[in-house]
């Protein structure tokens, strides 16, 4: 079966369950603001994973890649870091994209605190700072607009709580990063399979197919 067969199944099937509306379901997303947060997480992290075209391990790697750079990088330079590991590393990243989200507006003071705090634990410091002074102080890193902003913001910071920063940020990277890696091999191989098996083909025979497209497609946006 060739990728045109596939692609064709896919389209008939749409990514969703028979009998589904899309715009009922849209209306219901609106309800809440918890339907709307599952609404989003499906949109931005789930359907990406579901729908793609890609081998396992392509999507596994741009999950690593986006929870790597998303728990590791300041604000600001995240997507600069992204450019760089896609020269060097083939995955997608689209799906690297939305992963480095794990770092946003609403999560950031919070999760840097615990930077601190677990920074501060690791390197047998005192934590002689408060939430409310902390906020304070990384106000300009929150603002940062750009890569040499971000990083002008942090140097300004101080030596000691970059360093207790970077400590910290530098273990959940690398943790993040692994285990977004395993999940996603892990998921994406089963979703394969099933899908090899709706398909009546091998596992084996269908991420051939998927590692030819991608070959075929190197060097497009994903």
């Amino acid at each position: 079966m060739s990728m045109t067969q596939l692609n064709k199944e896919d389209d008939r099937t749409g990514g969703r369950r028979p009998g589904a509306d899309p715009e009922r379901k849209g209306s219901a997303l609106s309800q809440s603001p918890s339907h709307e947060t599952a609404g989003f997480l499906r949109r931005y992290f789930v359907d990406p994973l579901v729908r793609s075209r890609n081998p396992p391990w392509f999507d596994a790697r741009g999950i690593a890649a986006g929870l790597a750079i998303g728990f590791g990088v300041p604000v600001g330079a995240q997507m600069v870091c992204l450019g760089v590991a896609r020269l060097l590393i083939r995955f997608n990243t689209l799906i690297a994209f939305t992963f480095t989200w794990v770092n946003n507006p609403v999560t950031l003071i919070p999760m840097y605190y615990g930077y601190y705090y677990l920074g501060s634990i690791i390197l047998g410091k005192p934590e002689v700072m408060t939430l409310e002074g902390f906020h304070q102080l990384m106000h300009p890193v929150t603002k940062a607009g750009y890569f040499w902003q971000s990083l002008r913001a942090f140097a300004y910071l101080g030596v000691d709580l970059v360093l207790r920063w970077a400590t910290a940020a530098a273990i959940l990277s690398i943790g993040a990063g692994t285990l977004g890696y395993v999940v996603g091999h892990i998921v994406q191989t089963r979703r394969c399979a099933r899908r090899a098996r709706k398909l009546g083909m091998s596992y084996e025979r269908l991420v051939a197919e998927l590692e030819k497209s991608l070959k075929k497609n190197d060097g497009a946006a994903v």
